[in-house]
């Protein structure tokens, strides 16, 4: 029998179609045919030129910004949504109302290496893929004009990547997104309800449930939802609860989130042959007041089905695969997996690559 289920943060229904139910393997991915273009890549080394400025690089002692020798580098988007520059555009005729989109929308290349995705690298250049999130999201985070800052991945051009290497993008934005808000309101309403943290319980009630846990470590646990809107819908959530991803302890919770990132994207990549993805990492906003009842969250979400009429016409997802069986699928990937990526913690400093960062902000 189909399955309604309710999310408890926002109060969406997800449709869980049992009857047409596949097997979690059933996803996987044809094999790829792929022409590295790395003579026309403008985020290979050497072609440092073929992009704006660099505003952050990890980067080899004595080598000069725009150059090579880095293995972190961050750049402005070319084609940018948003603009920290506004041209004085406020305007309002009757019930039409536009302004300048105003913020950044930069690139954070996550190594020189074309082809190496993120389960592909050494867990030391996964942590600096981390930090490189944490650096840009405070720096922005000072912007008194920016109200929200947003870190996603796009894998495949599925998922939306125009360009094969490997690179997350930030955007930081003068306005609270809709879907944000609504996840704002149900973590409010159940606050005042219940006076503490829906993602606290929701981390709790999965944990003693442990059917949808497909991971954990000192300082995360990675699950699929109990209303997961798509097959292998799956969140990293930390333990220790703390509304700003700005907040990251780097000593601790930075080597931790790195290996929970890189097993989820390795079991997926080894299950389901390297499937296209998005990820995307849900912070407080900026200027709200929201530290008791908000918890940061990254959300993952592989492109394995596509929205269709009734999906888009009544905002009721339909997943055909149970999120108990897709968690049951990861776990047993992953667990292979671990002993493999683990690797020594970063030094207290947080620097977990030998070298200098330079960092210019904009």
């Amino acid at each position: 029998m189909p399955q309604l289920r309710q999310d408890l943060i926002t109060g969406r229904w997800v449709a869980v179609a049992t009857e047409r139910a596949r097997r979690p393997d059933s996803f996987s991915q044809a094999a790829k045919e792929t022409v590295a273009a790395r003579d026309v890549c403008p985020f290979c080394p050497g072609h440092e030129a073929m992009t704006p400025p660099e505003v952050l690089a990890y980067r080899a002692p004595g080598t000069a910004p725009n150059t090579p020798g880095w293995w972190v580098r961050v750049v402005p988007n070319l084609y940018a949504a948003f603009r920290l520059e506004p041209d004085g555009q406020d305007h309002q005729d009757g019930r039409f109302w536009q302004r300048d989109a105003i913020g950044a929308c930069e690139v954070l290349i996550s190594s020189p290496d074309h082809r190496a995705t993120t389960p592909l690298l050494p867990r030391r250049q996964v942590e600096e893929i981390v930090q490189s999130y944490v650096d840009r999201y405070r720096q922005h985070a000072h912007n008194p004009a920016l109200e929200h800052v947003l870190v996603l991945y796009n894998h495949g051009r599925p998922a939306g990547a125009s360009l094969e290497h490997p690179h997350s993008q930030l955007y930081a934005v003068s306005l609270i997104p809709p879907s944000f808000l609504d996840e704002l309101a149900g973590a409010r309403r159940f606050h005042e309800a219940h006076t503490e943290c829906v993602f606290c319980r929701t981390l709790e009630d999965e944990r003693r449930a442990g059917a949808r846990v497909i991971f954990e470590n000192e300082a995360f646990v990675v699950f699929a939802p109990y209303a997961a809107r798509t097959p292998f819908e799956t969140w990293i959530m930390p333990r220790r609860h703390s509304a700003s991803f700005g907040d990251l302890e780097v000593a601790k919770e930075k080597p931790a989130f790195a290996q929970a990132l890189q097993l989820t994207l390795k079991g997926l990549y080894e299950g389901l042959n390297d499937p296209p993805f998005n990820y995307y990492i849900h912070s407080a906003p900026l200027k709200a007041d929201v530290s008791n009842l908000y918890h940061w969250h990254l959300e993952l979400i592989p492109k394995l089905s596509t929205a269709a009429g009734f999906e888009l016409g009544t905002g009721i997802w339909i997943n055909v695969v149970k999120p108990e069986e897709s968690a049951a699928f990861l776990r047993e990937r992953i667990q292979k997996e671990a002993a493999q990526l683990a690797g020594p913690p970063a030094d207290a400093s947080g620097a977990s690559v030998p070298g200098e960062r330079l960092r210019h902000s904009l």
